[in-house]
């Protein structure tokens, strides 16, 4: 089977990350990753966040487990490095942009041999004001709203994997 294919089908959620930071080399990988990310019309509007402090990962977890009402545990499953995509709130394609972003950043770090897992309630709550501050504390431009945000590290136990949905194609010849 072709490389990126088989990349492809061996990503999936993880939601139990060791403590073991990620070598620079591979946070630059995965910023590589998002930047080369297609864009509507290649407008480039996006801005991306890589918070490695897990200290302020777990503070910007508190902040949204306090505006989203979650549960006393939550913590973006403890991870070593927090991955986030922003845009500008007036484009139309902001939200595809990130998705494409993020993307391209979940199947990098699969092949970089990396867990990771799509964290929502990072756009969900992006405009509670704790949460806010905290986003424009870490550089996440003011203009911005967050499309996309994951969490990322070194795998601690297999990820689950999850049958494929039947009857989703349609084939028109």
């Amino acid at each position: 089977m072709n490389a990126i294919i088989q990349n492809m089908l061996d990503r999936h959620s993880c939601r139990s990350f060791t403590d073991q930071p990620i070598e620079q080399e591979k946070l630059d990988d995965l910023i590589t990753a998002a930047v080369w990310a297609p864009s509507g019309m290649n407008k480039q509007t996006w801005h991306f966040t890589l918070i490695t402090d897990t200290e302020k990962i777990q503070q910007l977890a508190a902040a949204i487990r306090k505006a989203d009402n979650r549960p006393a545990n939550y913590n973006f499953y403890a991870p070593t490095a927090f991955f986030i995509v922003s845009g500008e709130r007036d484009n139309r394609n902001s939200m595809l942009d990130g998705a494409a972003a993020l993307e391209n950043v979940l199947l990098a770090a699969t092949s970089l041999g990396l867990g990771s897992c799509w964290i929502n309630q990072v756009r969900d709550t992006c405009d509670a004001p704790e949460v806010r501050a905290l986003l424009t504390e870490f550089g996440v431009p003011e203009t911005h709203i967050v499309n996309a945000a994951a969490s990322l590290g070194y795998a601690a136990a297999p990820a689950n994997v999850h049958e494929r949905a039947e009857n989703t194609v349609s084939i028109v010849k």
